[in-house]
């Protein structure tokens, strides 16, 4: 459950982390988290890589998994590759799992309020509206200067906080671009999960096959 619930708030917090910088005289002044997501609000397509990176307190031991993501107006998948394979989908109506053996399992979000929350908050991103995201986290964006940033999260639904203590964000802007290189979430447990990001594009339009991924049989 820890895992599903993860995958959704990096899925909503992803959406916050481009954003333009264009020349440092004038960073200040636009640096917002408003104008992240109005931002993203006009990148159809996001696709890359990541690493996640799990440290577990109690014994010091540290796991590290890789794979592909998407996120997309169709929706976002998080695709492990090593060690083992899964997917995670998720749209605005499903969650999908997928096993390693292939095996699907379908959560429809109606009538679910962990889900609709999600759902309502990504939805709140995708369009623009800041107010979305801090519905359910206190906000604290920071310009750290040449071009970097941070983005510290904290919960304020229980249900959240039950999970996690905090998410944090940074990224880098350069030329009216932007890409999040790395997020971390700090879970109740006291373990840590941080994602690095590689390999980023921004296409037009995906490709045949990954679509495909969001058709929801």
């Amino acid at each position: 459950m820890k895992k599903i619930l993860f995958a959704l708030f990096s899925s909503i917090i992803l959406f916050s982390s481009a954003f333009v910088f264009a020349q440092e005289s004038a960073a200040k002044a636009s640096m917002t988290l408003e104008t992240v997501c109005g931002a993203l609000a006009g990148r159809p397509n996001t696709v890359g890589d990541f690493t996640q990176i799990k440290t577990i307190t109690s014994n010091g031991r540290t796991l590290k998994s890789y794979g592909s993501f998407i996120i997309s107006l169709q929706g976002i998948m998080w695709k492990t590759e090593k060690p083992f394979p899964s997917s995670l989908i998720l749209t605005e109506e499903a969650m999908v799992q997928i096993a390693a053996n292939g095996k699907k399992s379908v959560m429809d979000g109606k009538d679910n309020q962990i889900f609709s929350n999600i759902s309502g908050t990504l939805s709140s991103v995708f369009s623009g509206n800041v107010d979305g995201l801090k519905k359910n986290f206190e906000c604290t964006f920071t310009d750290m200067g040449s071009g970097k940033w941070t983005l510290f999260l904290s919960p304020k639904d229980s249900t959240i906080a039950s999970v996690m203590k905090s998410l944090q964000l940074s990224g880098s802007f350069n030329n009216m671009e932007a890409e999040l290189e790395s997020l971390e979430m700090a879970e109740a447990s006291g373990n840590t999960i941080k994602y690095e990001f590689t390999n980023q594009k921004y296409p037009k339009e995906l490709s045949a096959d990954e679509k495909q991924n969001f058709i929801i049989n």
